[in-house]
Parts: C-alpha cells; sequence; structure tokens
C-alpha cells in the first residue's frame, strides 16, 4: 500500500518511501516520482486551479491518477461530473480516478473508462458494504484502488484490509513526524534512509 502525501516540501518525507499527492490550490511541483492529483471537491472544487493543475502536471511521468471532481456523499452529481470532466483530464494524458460516492450503486462505476476508483463519500459510506463491493470488483479488474481520508490507525487498518492500492490523510501533512512512523509500524514499511532515495 502506497502512502501519498500532500505538501511543498520532500525533506519531511526523505526517509519514507512515499508518493506525493498535487492539490489544485497548491500548486505543488510533483517531487516523487510516484505521484497522484487531488482535485480538491472535499473542501471547494475550482475549475480554473484544477485545469492550471492539470496544465502543470501533464507530461511529468509517475502519475497513478488523477481524481475527476466530484460532490461529496451525492453519486449522481459525480457521475454528471465525471462525464463533463473525464475526458478533460484524458486529454491531458492522464489516468483519471471516479470518485466513489453514497449512491454508487443506482449510478453505477465506469469501469471501462476509468483507470483507477478513489473512495470518497461521507464516513458510513467509505467503511459500508457497497464501497467494499466496489473495491472488489475494482481489484479483479486490475484498477487501482485509492482511500481518502485515513489519519487514524483503525481507517489505516481498514484499508489495508480491503487491500487498497494507496491511501492519502490530512494527518500526514500535518504532523508527519508522529503520523509516518505510524503508518510504517502498521503498514510494515521499512523506512528508507536519506541516501538511499533517488
Amino acid at each position: 500500500m502506497k502512502l501519498l502525501v500532500s505538501g511543498k516540501h520532500r525533506t519531511l518525507y526523505d526517509e519514507y518511501d512515499v508518493g506525493h499527492l498535487v492539490c489544485p490550490r497548491s500548486r505543488n511541483v510533483v517531487w516523487s516520482p510516484v505521484w497522484a492529483a487531488d482535485n480538491a471537491a472535499f473542501s471547494r472544487f475550482d475549475a480554473d486551479a484544477y485545469r492550471l493543475m492539470l496544465e502543470t502536471v501533464q507530461g511529468t511521468p509517475g502519475c497513478l491518477f488523477v481524481t475527476v471532481p466530484d460532490v461529496v456523499g451525492d453519486a449522481f452529481a459525480t457521475r454528471e461530473l465525471w462525464d463533463a470532466w473525464a475526458p478533460v483530464v484524458q486529454a491531458h494524458g492522464l489516468p483519471a480516478a471516479f470518485v466513489l460516492q453514497d449512491g454508487v450503486e443506482d449510478v453505477g462505476v465506469p469501469w471501462s473508462a476509468c483507470d483507477a476508483v478513489f473512495i470518497g463519500g461521507t464516513t458510513a459510506f467509505k467503511l459500508g458494504p457497497v464501497a467494499r463491493l466496489c473495491v472488489r470488483e475494482a481489484k479483479r479488474l486490475g484498477t487501482w484502488v485509492h482511500m481518502g481520508r485515513v489519519n487514524t490507525v483503525r481507517r489505516l487498518k481498514y484499508a489495508q484490509s480491503l487491500g487498497v492500492d494507496s491511501i492519502d490523510g490530512s494527518g500526514f501533512a500535518r504532523f508527519p513526524d508522529a503520523m509516518l512512523p505510524r503508518f510504517t509500524r502498521v503498514v510494515g514499511i521499512t523506512p528508507l534512509f536519506t541516501e538511499g532515495v533517488a
């Protein structure tokens, strides 16, 4: 399981094998050979900042996925945004991630068109049976699975039990000194030494 962290300062993470999570409003330069990009819809989606991010990161190797804009807790609105924005993401040569939201069982996942799925939604949805079924299908299809808002050991263990491919959580950017060793202990990843980082 790959940990993706946001933040401008790679030096905070040099001892750990983590990837970078780029966000639109931060306009971060990608500093990891493995990275993904979020749309910041959880806080406030900004279409202009999102387009600028796509233009800035296109052509950068190592991209796992870019989350297509979504509406938290609303699969119907998210599917409409997917139809509008997924072609824009893919036109930039970037892999598009569909964000799973509450009600996705009624609208469906565009499995043939998405390169990854991002487990979003309310906490009840994220930890519920529909999300688990979606993860199972994604794994069957060989589609990358990411879980957002993983900030506790309990959530981390849950994500690990599902077999997700990557996670993120704001706590890793806010409290890296405490959170990164916790992640290492739970997931069982040995920290890198600074000289081992490319």
